[in-house]
C-alpha cells in the first residue's frame, strides 16, 4: 500500500496582478489555479496548442530582431 503525502504551499505577498495572470493562463488551458501551479512548479505545465501567429506578430518580430544581421551588434553581444 502506497502512502500519499499531500503538502500545501503558501506564497505570501504575491501581487493581485500576478494572481490574475496565473488565473488567466490556467483558464486558457482549462485548468484550476491549483493544477496550473502544480504543473508549472513540477515542470509539466501544458503549452496552449491553439495559438495563432498573425501578420502583426511577424512584423513585430522582424522589427525587434532586425539588427541581428548587423555584425557590430552581434560582436557586441558576445563581449
Amino acid at each position: 500500500m502506497e502512502v500519499v503525502v499531500v503538502t500545501n504551499v503558501l506564497i505570501r505577498g504575491i501581487s493581485e496582478a500576478a494572481v490574475e495572470r496565473i488565473d488567466a493562463e490556467a483558464s486558457a488551458l482549462g485548468l484550476s489555479r491549483n493544477e496550473y501551479l502544480r504543473r508549472k512548479l513540477e515542470g509539466t505545465a501544458m503549452v496552449p496548442t491553439d495559438v495563432s501567429v498573425t501578420a502583426g506578430d511577424w512584423q513585430r518580430s522582424a522589427e525587434t530582431f532586425a539588427d541581428l544581421a548587423d555584425p557590430d551588434v552581434m560582436d557586441a553581444a558576445w563581449r
